[in-house]
This record gives C-alpha cells, sequence and structure tokens, in this order.
C-alpha cells in the first residue's frame, strides 16, 4: 500500500500502485506552497494514473477559469473546497464541497472558481483534460 500525504515540485511518486490511500489535505496544502501556485491561477497533480481511468486534484485561484471543452470519454469532478459554477451546454451547476457532478462524453463544458476552490477530476479517458495543464 502507498499512501500519499504531500507533494513536492520534484518528488516522484506512483501512480499506478495495486492500493493507494491520500491525504488530499496535505497534498492541496502543499500544492499551494509551489511555485505554480504563486505564479499560475491554477494548479493541478495527476494522483491516480491507470490505462482505464485518471485521477486528477486541481486548485483554482478564485475567479480562475477552465474554459469550454468537451471530453471524448466521461468525467466526475467532485468539489473538496470552494465554490465551483460548472457550464454545461446552456445550463450552469453549482458545485460546493462534498458535491458531485457526472457528465457523460461529448458534453462541452467549463469550469469556473467563485472562492479559492479545489477538485477531484476523475477521467475516463487517455487523452488530457484542459484541468491538467498549468497556467
Amino acid at each position: 500500500m502507498t499512501t500519499v500525504a504531500g507533494s513536492s515540485e520534484t518528488a516522484e511518486r506512483s501512480l499506478d500502485r495495486p492500493v493507494m490511500t491520500l491525504d488530499l489535505p496535505a497534498i492541496l496544502g502543499n500544492m499551494k506552497k509551489e511555485s505554480t501556485w504563486r505564479t499560475a491561477k491554477r494548479n493541478a497533480m495527476t494522483l491516480v494514473k491507470q490505462p482505464i481511468f485518471r485521477v486528477v486534484l486541481v486548485a483554482l485561484q478564485a475567479g480562475a477559469e477552465i474554459g469550454a471543452h468537451e471530453t471524448d470519454g466521461p468525467i466526475i469532478i467532485q468539489a473538496i473546497e470552494g465554490r465551483l459554477t460548472i457550464s454545461v451546454d446552456e445550463n450552469e451547476f453549482a458545485l460546493g464541497a462534498g458535491q458531485v457532478l457526472i457528465l457523460r462524453e461529448g458534453l462541452r463544458h467549463a469550469i469556473q472558481a467563485r472562492e479559492d476552490s479545489a477538485f477531484l477530476l476523475t477521467l475516463a479517458s487517455e487523452v488530457v483534460h484542459p484541468a491538467e495543464r498549468l497556467g
């Protein structure tokens, strides 16, 4: 079993162990200490990477946006902290800590942080999602 309790910009970690536990508050706290958080409006860290899915922790500063895009597989957005607005076609969904939004593939969506926020993004795809890109 691997326990991931923190991160660093240079630390190596296994993304595909048979059993993993994740300390999300510790990881998120460390992400917010990285230079990327100070110089960009968002930071992201892939926590799990397996052939059929990925789990990415995304931190957004207040007002940060991930522009409209589509995915080639279903996604799950689970708010960890803060408040997010997810626009899906003509609809808007507000997510707070502990809330989850599930989207099928091909739906055009955008994400905006109403305040400093973090969410887990689970992807059933091998294509990089815009939230995984820094900046």
